[in-house]
């Protein structure tokens, strides 16, 4: 027996001891969110009884925006108006100058009396407020009229929690208006800052009437409950240092520029001429919790799918699971034709995403689905669903499976013909500007589709990346 103990003993080496423990630790990290979650029949029986179309008007009105100035000259305008409270939620919140505009534009906000309630992902609140940013997000914290939380910190303590984020965009003013897409607080996003950008698209919501059965008390509703959450913690100024009393000077000095910078966000808005009419808007969301989820917003976006005649999906790249896979396969078996624009490999903004698609697009194209590839001036980040004339689903979800199992995501349903037009005719002016396969598996490039060569460097990445994305695509 001891020489058993000491044979067993004798293979555990230091190097094997450790390892041992880090394929432990893969397991914490990844295993939790191996088995994809189906939805329970209560979900299904909640969601068969919602109404997502109207045959009149609603009380709620919107602005469509595609623009990075015009999204940032909204969020301006948008604070500027609050007299009680405000509400950001971002998954990726930068200081660079974009995020530095928001910033000085909620303290000021702040300075007037209006409460601020900011929350942001773990991920970036590890890189940014706790990293080479903290000393903004602490004059930001600083004042006593805002409170800002960190959904579900990076915890290396906790491997099984990390891959759940939250990946929610949106800014409520008071009981008045909202705005909800995919951009995130950033040079990317937000104004004209960079060379490179995103293009996305987001809805901006008008309250008419206070109505209580309206999207925007679903959105706070949504948010109380984020907030409360033990995942999501709070993030203090634990001193008020020189530096940080500098970085406030700075975001003072910052609001006034950006009164001579944005004019035309510092004038008065006529809400009423600026928006249009809707028949009913809704808010699509996944389980809030920190874990591995019921994929709610897959779903209710499948089930409205299957009850069009056609369907349009944007998304930045698109990651499927089995299920997934089968879902969009039941839309050809139902005689329900599916185009999908996504982005070029050679442009998008997500390596995983692009490669993972080298790798699939034969499966995705075997669903029935005809995919544009987009080439267009900058990569496409837009995440949206066009079902018929009527149905528009604008929002922050992706298609894949990070979103559909793992992330917080919010998409708003919106029956409103003249915004289904108007993303509509955009979409078909991005198929000129992609290449589709073809019947007999060539490609088809649209008139103003224009090939870009990738370096050998770049080649050997995207080569290195489809081997790495095989036993990692759930995790993406």
């Amino acid at each position: 027996m001891n020489m058993k103990r000491r044979f067993f003993f004798g293979l555990l080496t230091p190097g094997r001891i450790i390892f041992i423990l880090i394929l432990i630790y893969i397991a914490l990290l990844t295993v939790p969110y191996l088995r994809h979650k189906k939805v329970s029949e209560n979900f299904q029986n909640d969601f068969s009884q919602r109404e997502f179309y109207s045959s009149q008007a609603g009380s709620e009105r919107i602005a469509y925006i595609n623009d990075n100035t015009d999204a940032l000259l909204y969020r301006l305008q948008m604070i500027e108006q609050a007299e009680q409270e405000i509400i950001l939620s971002t998954f990726d919140f930068n200081a660079d100058k974009g995020g530095k505009d928001v910033m000085a534009a909620l303290m000021s906000a702040a300075d007037r009396g209006v409460k601020v309630r900011v929350i942001i992902d773990g991920f970036s609140g590890f890189l940014d407020v706790k990293g080479k940013g903290t000393q903004w997000f602490q004059a930001l914290a600083s004042h006593k009229n805002i409170s800002l939380r960190i959904y579900n910190p990076l915890t290396p303590l906790k491997p099984w929690k990390m891959q759940a984020r939250l990946h929610d965009k949106y800014l409520i003013i008071d009981h008045q208006m909202f705005l909800l897409g995919g951009r995130n607080t950033t040079n990317l996003f937000l104004g004209d800052y960079s060379k490179s950008k995103n293009i996305d698209r987001e809805i901006f919501v008008y309250e008419t009437e206070d109505n209580k059965a309206s999207s925007l008390y679903q959105l706070k509703a949504y948010f109380e409950k984020i907030w409360a959450l033990k995942d999501s913690r709070e993030f203090t100024c634990k001193k008020l240092s020189d530096e940080i009393q500098e970085c406030i000077a700075s975001l003072n000095n910052r609001y006034q520029k950006l009164k001579e910078t944005y004019p035309k966000a510092y004038t008065d808005w006529d809400f009423q001429k600026l928006t249009f009419e809707t028949n009913k808007i809704s808010l699509l969301c996944n389980p809030l919790e920190a874990e591995n989820k019921e994929p709610w917003m897959w779903y209710s976006i499948h089930q409205l799918m299957l009850q069009g005649k056609e369907t349009l999906i944007y998304t930045p790249y698109i990651i499927c699971g089995k299920e997934m896979y089968q879902d969009l396969t039941d839309l050809k078996d139902n005689n329900i034709p599916l185009e999908i624009i996504t982005n070029d490999v050679t442009s998008g903004a997500n390596p995983w995403g692009c490669t993972d698609y080298l790798n699939q697009k034969e499966k995705i194209w075997k669903t029935g689905a005809k995919v544009y590839e987009f080439m267009g001036g900058h990569s496409c980040h837009t995440k949206a669903v066009l079902i018929d004339d009527r149905m528009s689903i604008v929002g922050s979800y992706n298609l894949d499976m990070r979103s559909t199992y793992q992330d917080t995501e919010l998409m708003l349903a919106i029956d409103s013909e003249k915004l289904n037009s108007m993303i509509r005719k955009e979409a078909e002016t991005d198929k000129t500007y992609s290449k589709t396969m073809g019947p007999d598996g060539n490609y088809i490039q649209g008139e103003n589709y224009v090939p870009k060569k990738l370096s050998t460097g770049k080649k050997i990445f995207y080569w290195t990346l489809r081997v790495l994305t095989v036993p990692l695509r759930k995790f993406l």
